[in-house]
């Protein structure tokens, strides 16, 4: 195969290649994993016609990553999906691919290499990272879906306390729906507090909390914010199968 002494030369002879079955090629390549361990690369001759090269991984990074980390909540699924959409690197049943031209094979193997030790090292990611998505993902939720309750962001019920944010507030019913979105311990007595002060400023609102893991939080902070607000969602996919049949009714 003539791209792959073309790819050998480009590694400047650091390369090597093992036929695995006909029409299937393993990478030996100074390309490694956070640990030192070589990333597994095959590649793959196609079958449309097209002469194009599949570089693949055969579905070995998911399994490495799956021995000590799993793709088990939204938020890490969407990390992961991002990191193939940046890289241009796409996944069907488990294994991730790259298809290329036979003479644009070497930045093809450096883009997929570099992808690879992305989604390798996603169980490396600070707990931070991960929840940081939280946010954004609330985010989306309220624009796709309520929109037509006119959602104000970063609202201020009490103008001189800007230590009260409210992240959303929506025109519905009687009174404005004043919309929590809480991560962790600190979310959960901040909203707590602006409840009370809201009260105590007589002002007219309905407060809803979405939080990310209600179960994450300790038993005293889970009984604060209970007591001091009006609804909870206890994560955010319930708030999404269940936040637009919540706000219809209380629209009505």
């Amino acid at each position: 195969m003539i791209f792959l002494d073309n790819l050998r030369e480009q590694f400047n002879n650091r390369i090597s290649f093992q036929e695995k079955r006909p029409g299937v090629v393993q990478v030996f390549a100074p390309l490694f994993h956070e640990d030192g361990d070589m990333i597994d690369i095959f590649i793959d001759e196609t079958a449309d016609g097209t002469g194009r090269i599949r570089v693949s991984d055969h579905g070995l990074t998911l399994m490495r990553l799956s021995y000590n980390y799993e793709l088990d909540t939204p938020n890490k699924l969407k990390i992961f999906h991002r990191i193939l959409s940046e890289n241009r690197i796409q996944e069907e049943n488990g294994r991730l691919f790259i298809d290329s031209e036979p003479g644009s094979l070497y930045p093809a193997v450096l883009q997929f290499a570099q992808a690879v030790a992305k989604v390798s090292s996603m169980q490396l990611f600070r707990r931070e990272v991960i929840q940081s998505l939280f946010d954004e993902m609330l985010r989306e939720y309220v624009e796709e879906k309520l929109v037509s309750y006119h959602p104000q962001a970063n609202v201020l019920p009490i103008p001189e306390r800007d230590d009260l944010e409210v992240d959303y507030q929506f025109d519905v019913g009687t009174r404005p729906i004043l919309l929590f979105g809480v991560r962790d311990q600190n979310g959960a007595r901040l909203a707590s507090i602006s409840c009370l002060e809201f009260r105590q400023k007589r002002i007219r609102f309905k407060s809803v909390v979405v939080h990310e893991d209600f179960e994450n939080l300790n038993r005293k902070d889970r009984t604060r914010i209970t007591n001091a607000s009006d609804k909870q969602f206890t994560s955010l996919d319930e708030f999404k199968a269940n936040g637009e049949e919540f706000f219809e009714r209380e629209a009505a």
